[in-house]
């Protein structure tokens, strides 16, 4: 594979590039295909059909795909004017390239329609989606490309939403113009590797909140019940809800978590009536947090990214990086590209918006991230690991003032998220033997009872006193009668599963709650409990150390006052029936 980014000043300049690659390309010997990846500064929208009729007379053969777009990176570094015309070159992979037109009410079946013609490409390594137009729901399209095989690699963005000054953009096909759409870009082949790697660098700050009410699938109107407008001017002192808002709010996005991704959106625009539009979609009920953007830190995670792409080794990179990106990283912005410009020829885009595949395949449409994908044809070596010719991360003054105010933010967000985490345990863990206190045990109760109910699935419990513990604390005090209970919650630990809840109830009182276990198996875990509980007889130096035990289990009837009450009587059957030191079942 060969892979040739030029950046032209402007059509002239195209037409001249053309010119010159197709001479290069008579002295390359065989090759199988040809992709010429086009992105057009916006104010050029208008010479875009000249640009592709020049690419069609002189290499007829060539496939075609780009967009237009406010910023594109050529050779590693970002430029704001002109043209990026990229030849890539393959000695066996193909590319298979297709428009797909847009229509909001039929995302699902766009997304099946898509994936059937996905599917029929021969050994498919990666796919590349363009997209122009604004807040286009895409999650019903994604919830079908993401079923292609979780090798494929995925990657592009949102190259022009039509948001810009300029007016609205478009991507393009070497035969269909598209405003609000895609062009998919399929590469295939036996031969061809790709790697690629992703990289955010905005870390989570502050309280987590909810959406609440939206407008549609990029538009929040609430979060908490309260206006967005309101939780920037609470959170971040932000009144500005003009053009300075996005410049203000931009190193804050919100997160989200998806399966186990973290996502993150970027706020696009405030309306007058305090909602608030951004670069991705959400759903009611999203748990969002406000992030903050350390500069070292992106630069750093772009870093990391970049020498894993070195190692692979690749022929070409294509990359994709957040608008947003740039504007809060100011003149450092080239620092995140460093390794893009260290031998391989490369090319990409700042978008709006970049697509990325998690590894359990789930595809997503998410905001402040850095894409970088490397291709190459063969079994070329992997470069070992060797970070010496990077340079050291310099920052603007501006930056490297903000570096340090968002390293002491994140120190003592931490120090605040750890005092939390133990007020947490301390609410709902009994301090003496470390179990569930009562609260939280009835809350764990009606959890099990409610899933039970709903779903079948068996839920036993089982209460345990010990006998005669007031005789303990009589003869050899409370210190001793403390260290008892300590040993029962033990025991009671080692014995249960970590999907069981156990608790003290008060007192010498535990409750046990066993989910997805029948009666019977949970008699059998109280007869081991209780004979290792006699054991602790030997340690104490006491007459005896035994419990009384009862069972029940939930029916889909009970509520969580009788299920008590009937565990409750299995335990006294024991105690004052069964003669102590037994286990009864109800």
């Amino acid at each position: 594979m060969k892979h040739i980014p030029y950046l032209c000043e402007d059509v002239q300049s195209f037409f001249n590039k053309v010119d010159e690659f197709s001479r290069q390309l008579a002295g390359m010997g065989e090759y199988s295909c040809v992709l010429v990846t086009i992105y057009a500064n916006i104010h050029l929208k208008d010479k875009v059909p000249d640009l592709i009729q020049k690419v069609r007379e002189v290499l007829p053969e060539a496939k075609i795909a780009g967009g237009t777009a406010s910023a594109m990176i050529t050779a590693g570094v970002i430029n704001y004017y002109g043209i990026s015309l990229t030849f890539s070159v393959f000695k066996e992979g193909q590319i298979e390239v297709f428009p797909v037109f847009w229509d909001d009410d039929k995302s699902k079946e766009i997304g099946v329609e898509t994936l059937e013609k996905l599917t029929k490409v021969d050994n498919l390594a990666a796919v590349e989606m363009l997209t122009a137009g604004y807040a286009i729901n895409t999650m019903p399209f994604f919830e079908e490309i993401s079923k292609l095989p979780p090798e494929v690699v995925f990657f592009g963005g949102v190259v022009d939403d039509g948001t810009t000054p300029a007016g609205q953009g478009f991507v393009f096909t070497g035969d269909d113009v598209i405003h609000r759409g895609h062009v998919m870009v399929a590469f295939n082949g036996k031969s061809l590797n790709v790697h690629v790697g992703y990289g955010s660098g905005w870390k989570p700050l502050g309280k987590t909140m909810t959406v609440t009410r939206l407008d549609n699938y990029h538009t929040i109107c609430e979060i908490d019940d309260v206006p967005v407008r309101t939780i920037y001017e609470k959170y971040l002192g932000i009144t500005n809800w003009n053009d300075e808002f996005l410049s203000e709010a931009v190193a804050f996005p919100f997160s989200i978590i998806r399966n186990g991704a973290f996502l993150s959106r970027l706020p696009r625009r405030l309306d007058k009536d305090g909602s608030a539009s951004y670069g991705a979609d959400f759903v009611v009920g999203d748990m969002i947090r406000l992030c903050y953007g350390d500069p070292a830190v992106i630069i750093q995670e772009a870093r990391n990214i970049q020498m894993e792409m070195i190692r692979f080794n690749p022929e070409g990179i294509f990359a994709v990086s957040c608008w947003a990106r740039n504007i809060h990283l100011h003149k450092d912005v080239n620092q995140e590209l460093e390794a893009c410009r260290k031998g391989v020829p490369s090319t990409g885009i700042y978008a709006s918006g970049e697509y990325m595949r998690t590894p359990g395949g789930d595809i997503y449409l998410n905001n402040m991230c850095l894409s970088i994908i490397g291709f190459r044809e063969g079994g070329h070596e992997v470069i070992p690991g060797n970070d010496e010719s990077m340079q050291p991360i310099r920052l603007e003054h501006q930056n490297s003032v903000l570096s340090h105010m968002m390293h002491f933010v994140q120190a003592v967000s931490n120090e605040l998220e750890e005092s939390n985490r133990r007020l947490y345990d301390i609410a709902k863990i009994d301090f003496l033997t470390n179990l569930l206190n009562r609260g939280e045990l009835e809350s764990e109760m009606a959890n099990s009872l409610y899933r039970c109910q709903l779903s079948g699935n068996s839920v036993s419990v089982m209460m345990l006193d010990i006998d005669n513990f007031k005789s303990i604390n009589d003869t050899l005090g409370h210190d001793t009668g403390d260290e008892v209970l300590k040993s029962v919650a033990e025991l009671i630990k080692q014995n249960i599963r970590s999907t069981d809840r156990a608790g003290r109830w008060g007192g010498d009182e535990f409750i046990i709650v066993f989910n997805n276990c029948d009666v019977d198996v949970a008699a059998n875990v109280a007869e081991r409990i209780r004979s290792k509980i006699m054991g602790l007889t030997s340690i104490f130096k006491v007459k005896n150390v035994t419990v009384s035990i009862g069972i029940t289990a939930a029916t889909k009837d009970d509520t969580i006052l009788s299920l008590f009450q009937r565990v409750d009587a299995a335990m006294y059957k024991s105690k004052n029936q069964g003669g102590k030191n037994c286990v009864t079942v109800i």
